[in-house]
């Protein structure tokens, strides 16, 4: 029987969802269910507007956003970038270049794998563990080269670097403390996975980009609903009118939830909004 949608009046009305990607709107095997996508292109059809927030670029969920059909601004980069589907960059925010340069010093100076964000791709260094780390993390292969020099005048419009350790996660918290202590200002750093932690321009979070979104949209907050499960969506989810975090979430976005819901791997969001909007 086709889902038929039941007003209800006494729930808070949405006009915006926005949703994470990762562990949030897909499973942990990096599929959108034939139910989640059922229930998305419902609402669709009843007028929702729907975005994602992403720490990744549009290349790693373009196969996402052509499934779903998504033609509203959209959030990459964990806010550093705002692009609709057909590549056009509505904002843009790198971080300075001779804080890039000092991150990749320190970073080689500890040994750790880093992968640098741009608008288009992802670029790593030869030699470390990163294609088997990011197994985890999903998207199109990234480009290698021998030294970060190699990329000149590329590393003027660089987004976002991540370090990635799938197995020592003492390694990322040490990295994360010298980071702190030798650049105080000019970035912010979130982990978004245990195994991932992400350097981005200072005040750029997922939150902030909503705001932008909205205003576009000409959307008040209060007729916004967001999904997250990491630490990298708590200003997004603190933004929305909703706040909707998965039982796979962190203890801290939980906290900073509004609903706590079963999760990806369990449907959650489908089975919530469902229920939310009385989809029978």
């Amino acid at each position: 029987m086709e889902d038929r949608y039941v007003p209800n009046e006494t729930i808070q009305p949405v006009r915006l969802i926005c949703f994470d990607v990762d562990y949030t709107l897909l499973t942990d095997e990096q599929i959108l269910t034939e139910k989640t996508e059922k229930t998305l292109k419902r609402l669709q059809q009843l007028g929702m507007t729907l975005i994602i927030a992403t720490g990744k670029n549009l290349a790693s969920t373009r196969s996402i956003v052509d499934a779903l059909s998504l033609n509203s601004p959209l959030i990459f980069i964990n806010g550093s970038l705002i692009q609709y589907s057909n590549g056009e960059v509505v904002y843009k925010h790198s971080i300075p270049h001779t804080i890039v340069q000092r991150i990749l010093e320190l970073g080689e100076q500890q040994n750790m794998d880093m992968m640098l964000y741009f608008t288009e791709d992802t670029v790593i260094r030869a030699g470390g563990k990163f294609p088997h780390a990011l197994d985890r993390y999903g998207g199109p292969s990234p480009r290698v080269v021998d030294n970060w020099d190699d990329l000149g005048d590329e590393l003027e419009q660089v987004l976002k670097i991540i370090f990635i350790d799938g197995e020592d996660y003492q390694r990322l918290e040490e990295m994360d403390g010298i980071l702190q202590e030798r650049i105080p200002t000019g970035i912010d750093m979130v982990y978004s996975l245990p195994f991932l932690l992400e350097v981005q321009p200072q005040g750029v979070c997922k939150g902030a980009a909503l705001q932008q979104v909205a205003q576009m949209l000409q959307i008040p907050r209060d007729e916004i609903m967001a999904f997250g499960d990491g630490n990298n969506d708590k200003e997004m989810l603190q933004f929305a009118g909703i706040g909707v975090a998965l039982q796979n979430a962190t203890p801290e976005l939980k906290l900073a939830a509004d609903h706590v819901i079963p999760s990806n791997n369990d449907e959650g969001p489908a089975d919530f909004l469902r229920e939310y909007f009385n989809l029978r």
